[in-house]
């Protein structure tokens, strides 16, 4: 009879871990549906909801990362680039600091340019404070693991951050 009851516990902590780890990870995604339609639309209001705070800080503030954002943007605009597309893939990596969550995010970009698209895969990574009750994105196209931390002062180096990969252009077909 104990060992059944004992049995009974060990399924239910593993249900309750099971259902707690789907549930940041179903966070993370829904967070990310919102940051994605704000990079596709430009909403640079938005964007700077889901930007790590330090990074805003060391931006200057919040309007002199609002400008970042619009001048990074007019850049690509010039250049004849437009993000199409931006969703967050399936395998999440993430762990839990003393006050925040960390994940690794993949995520698959296509962005049309003159003469065709490029698709890169890449990852960003999320943060989560007060509770989960905020999520952040960090880009991660000049982080790596030797200076993540002067982005993230506690990250959590258990997760490692993926090899970037090429983007892959290809050429529109008439």
């Amino acid at each position: 009879m104990v060992k059944h009851f004992l049995c009974y516990l060990f399924v239910c902590a593993c249900q309750f871990t099971l259902t707690a780890e789907a549930q940041v990870i179903e966070e993370i995604k829904t967070a990310g549906q919102i940051y994605a339609y704000a990079q596709i639309h430009g909403d640079y209001e938005i964007l700077l909801d889901f930007t790590y705070p330090m990074l805003i800080e060391k931006a200057g503030g919040r309007p002199a990362m609002k400008k970042i954002l619009k001048q990074i943007q007019e850049t690509k605009t010039k250049k004849g680039q437009k993000l199409t597309s931006l969703e967050f893939g399936n395998d999440i990596q993430f762990t839990t600091t003393t006050t925040e969550v960390h994940a690794v995010v993949p995520i698959i970009s296509v962005t049309k340019v003159p003469g065709g698209t490029i698709t890169s895969e890449s990852n960003l990574v999320a943060v989560g404070t007060e509770g989960r009750g905020n999520w952040y994105f960090i880009e991660t196209t000049s982080i790596n693991e030797q200076n993540i931390s002067k982005v993230l002062p506690n990250w959590d180096h258990s997760l490692e951050l993926p090899y970037k990969r090429p983007p892959v252009y290809k050429e529109d077909q008439f």
